[in-house]
């Protein structure tokens, strides 16, 4: 399944997959329409008002304007695109680009316009003066106009969408919603697995390289399983799905036997590796994603600390989804209860400190950035049950009151971030103690 996820990871930000399809089937709806369209309205011609009744040069003339209209309209389709996709990527960053490219509707609205130009220029090279006003395809023309005034409307919808896609709340909770479903899929595909520990000291150990640099999309970690079991060995995995490698290193150790080239094969195979992380199997792939806002929000050329605390309350509501859910098992057992593989994964403190540490690091200055991100980490006191979950929450606000006794902060501000900060812990070790929502300055 995280292969087959990795693979429509892929094709989803293929800008160009969507729109073929929709200018193919535009193609053999022209060819429908020419061959059997006059037999929809066989005969009736006349008492079907709206229908195109006109000879092939009126046809031919009004097909013309069409086209030469959908050869604009598109034009500017693409050229409004490319200047959303630059001002995406100076102020949000680039690897956010991904999400606009896709986004189904920005793709369906180009497939229409691609499939419309291209039903025209097929029902328009039909068109010759030996028809005959009875030999004209009326029902393709009248279509041809029908898409036209629909690609109006979308252009306009277009254009609403791509506003909306300008204003950052609206980017953010985006990329909120795509990480929680990302969620969603990864944590309920895995079971909470064995415990973590595995004492693996002694007996022959055999380091593996994977020879291949880049970023881990997925492990197939069920097949790891195999391979171990047939070779009566257990694998340690030093990497995990997010992981940049180099060709050489101690990727794979190997406990027990020395393997076959075959079998060292079959190992590397498990793993997917490209050029940019992905969200099959990468947790922290979204929070990348809504951190990366979040500094650019905080960066002295933009200064926008409201953008930054709905990053950091996106974060909280992920953060909320993934206490709640067993994570991803470290520790992989054949079906005779043998563990054979264990693996690398993200762990609560991991997860906790990819969140906050850069925006903690780059807001020191900024008290409300720091009070939010103090109530934050305090509501999520209801979902911490496990203890490493509870100490690396409380572990974050202890680096964010030494971040704020080092920021500079007027001594005032100060007092208020270290409030809350406290209220926050206060809540984490006592339950029962409830966190304000917001803070004064939120």
């Amino acid at each position: 399944m995280t292969r087959l996820r990795n693979i429509l990871a892929h094709l989803r930000v293929q800008l160009w997959l969507l729109p073929a399809l929709i200018t193919a089937l535009a193609g053999g709806l022209a060819y429908l329409m020419i061959e059997y369209g006059a037999a929809l309205f066989s005969g009736v011609e006349s008492d079907v008002w709206w229908l195109y009744s006109g000879g092939p040069d009126s046809a031919r003339d009004l097909l013309s304007s069409f086209l030469s209209g959908m050869m604009t309209m598109t034009s500017l389709v693409v050229s409004i695109t490319f200047v959303i996709l630059t001002l995406a990527a100076s102020q949000l960053g680039p690897r956010l680009i991904s999400m606009f490219v896709a986004d189904r509707q920005i793709q369906a609205v180009l497939g229409l316009f691609l499939g419309t130009i291209l039903y025209v220029i097929i029902v328009l090279r039909t068109l010759d003066e030996t028809l005959g006003e009875h030999g004209v395809p009326h029902a393709a023309v009248t279509l041809a106009s029908v898409l036209t005034v629909a690609c109006l409307f979308a252009l306009l919808f277009y254009i609403h969408k791509i506003t909306r896609s300008l204003v950052a709340d609206n980017v953010v909770a985006a990329v909120g919603q795509n990480l929680e479903n990302d969620l969603r899929e990864i944590l309920r595909d895995e079971a909470a697995g064995a415990p973590a520990h595995v004492d693996l000291e002694g007996g022959p150990v055999w380091p593996l390289a994977l020879r291949t640099s880049g970023y881990i999309q997925v492990v197939n970690y069920s097949r790891l399983v195999d391979i171990a079991q047939r070779n009566d060995a257990i694998f340690e995995i030093k990497v995990r799905a997010g992981h940049f490698l180099l060709s050489s290193g101690e990727h794979v150790r190997v406990h027990g036997p020395r393997l076959s080239e075959e079998c060292e094969a079959e190992i590397r195979n498990a793993f997917v590796i490209g050029s940019s992380r992905t969200p099959a199997q990468d947790i922290e792939h979204g929070i990348r994603q809504l951190v990366e806002i979040a500094l650019r929000a905080l960066s002295p050329g933009i200064n926008d600390t409201f953008t930054a605390i709905a990053v950091i309350d996106r974060l909280g509501a992920a953060l909320e989804q993934i206490f709640t859910r067993a994570l991803q098992p470290s520790v992989l057992k054949d079906e005779d209860g043998v563990v054979r593989v264990v693996a690398l994964r993200s762990d609560a403190p991991g997860l906790v400190d990819a969140s906050f540490d850069p925006i903690r690091q780059s807001g020191a200055g900024v008290p409300a950035v720091l009070i939010r991100i103090a109530d934050v980490l305090g509501q999520l006191a209801p979902v911490l049950d496990a203890d490493d979950a509870s100490d690396a929450v409380l572990e974050q606000l202890a680096k964010l009151a030494e971040s704020a006794r080092l920021g500079g902060l007027a001594a005032r501000d100060l007092d208020d971030v270290l409030r809350r900060i406290a209220e926050a812990q206060a809540a984490i070790v006592s339950p029962n103690l409830t966190m304000p929502l917001t803070s004064a300055h939120a």
